[in-house]
């Protein structure tokens, strides 16, 4: 089985699966998209049900999921047209590649977020990294940020969320110590705005401070 890991040239977004089918299964466990592809959101793991030119075919990310899909829709004669952006004064750059980004509408970003579907975000599909948007507006909540940066973030969120979610600290408590930990200003200390080396330092915080709470 081919198995895929990321996409080599961005995921160049699919607007919400706007012109193929998107099935819910397993009460919301599992996602079918175009008949071809199971998705489960909660391991971001995918597998063909459909086979391609490429044979049986896996991948760990909505990435390489959305690469696949491109290329199977080109295939089919069906390419699929890029997401129009939306209209927008403020002008955000991409902090990778230094290019204007675009801003977009939540499925456009997550096809498989129904919840995320008012919110805006600012995206630099070349670069596969994007920013959400403050509610209500389209104020970035800060830089852009790629795939790896994406993946350290969620693994500083499951590390430090269990210290104010298991009652060990109130919310405000922890996010106080941590701002201390990391001689970080405390409005400035929020996982959403870290850069790779301190989303690292966060796990290791809470490992030294709270042992085993964070795995």
């Amino acid at each position: 089985m081919v198995m895929l890991n990321q996409a080599a040239a961005g995921q160049t977004g699919l607007g919400g699966f706007g012109q193929g089918n998107l099935v819910w299964l397993d009460d919301g466990k599992r996602v079918r998209l175009d008949d071809r592809v199971d998705f489960w959101p909660g391991t971001q793991a995918w597998q063909t049900i459909e086979d391609g030119p490429e044979g049986p075919t896996s991948g760990i990310g909505m990435t390489s999921l959305l690469a696949y899909l491109k290329r199977m829709r080109e295939v089919d004669g069906q390419p699929v047209t890029p997401p129009r952006p939306r209209p927008s004064d403020r002008e955000v750059m991409c902090n990778y590649c230094g290019r204007a980004a675009e801003l977009h509408g939540g499925l456009a970003v997550y096809p498989d977020r129904k919840d995320l579907e008012d919110r805006q975000f600012w995206v630099c599909w070349p670069c596969d990294a994007w920013v959400g948007c403050k509610s209500g507006g389209d104020e970035p909540f800060g830089d852009l940020a790629n795939e790896e940066l994406r993946a350290v973030r969620i693994a500083a969120h499951k590390a430090f969320d269990p210290v104010w979610g298991h009652g060990l600290m109130t919310k405000r408590e922890a996010y106080e110590w941590l701002s201390k930990t990391l001689g970080i200003p405390r409005q400035e200390c929020q996982i959403g705005l870290m850069k790779l080396e301190d989303c690292s330092r966060v796990s290791q915080a809470v490992w030294e401070r709270f042992a085993k709470v964070g795995e």
